[in-house]
């Protein structure tokens, strides 16, 4: 019986620990975000920047690893108030990495759809994007489509906006459970850059 209850406590403490750790070092949360797909990748607009901060200076990451490593350390962890909301919540972030590779096996087969629609103006030039913000319902059917950023060529804006008007509608994410589909679909930013 005192063997059951040890392994019962330390499984607990585990748990607390594994919760707090989980807490303290994702900054990311579960909120319908706006997000942008870019040719292969699925990232939000912060994600990207801090990989354009990464790239600049992995010398000041490092610094703030150890600097997040002293702080994780001299914080003592809080008990679990709710521990099935807890595990409900864990449940959830799993799901959602689980889908991950569905999002992006997605976000690149509908690059590659409109690029298949796209007409290419003389005008276009290697490197060229832009930012089409869209909204889209359950089935997939492309609502909204507003501009976020220019590529500052009209022909080309106006190419691409065409190629996704013809596209009219996202059938892959019909087989999305909803909340997938609420986090990473329903309100997302296209980035059209056409290789």
């Amino acid at each position: 019986m005192m063997k059951w209850l040890t392994a019962l406590f330390f499984s607990i403490i585990v748990h607390i620990l594994i919760f707090f750790s989980y807490v303290f070092f994702t900054t990311e949360s579960v909120e319908n975000k706006s997000r942008k797909i870019t040719n292969v990748s699925f990232l939000d607009e912060e994600l990207q920047n801090k990989e354009e901060v990464r790239k600049n200076s992995k010398s000041k990451e490092k610094k703030q690893k150890k600097i997040d490593t002293k702080k994780a350390e001299e914080i003592k962890p809080k008990e679990i108030d709710n521990f099935e909301e807890y595990l409900k919540e864990e449940e959830i972030q799993k799901r959602i990495s689980d889908n991950a590779d569905v999002v992006e096996q997605i976000s690149y087969k509908v690059i590659k759809d409109i690029e298949s629609l796209w007409i290419r103006p003389n005008s276009a030039k290697i490197g060229m994007f832009a930012d089409f913000n869209l909204r889209i319902n359950r089935l997939g059917i492309i609502e909204n489509i507003e501009m976020k950023q220019t590529s500052g060529d009209n022909a080309f804006d106006r190419a691409a906006l065409n190629a996704i008007r013809k596209y009219k509608q996202i059938k892959y994410v019909r087989n999305l459970d909803d909340q997938t589909f609420q986090v990473y679909f329903s309100n997302f930013t296209l980035r059209f850059r056409p290789e």
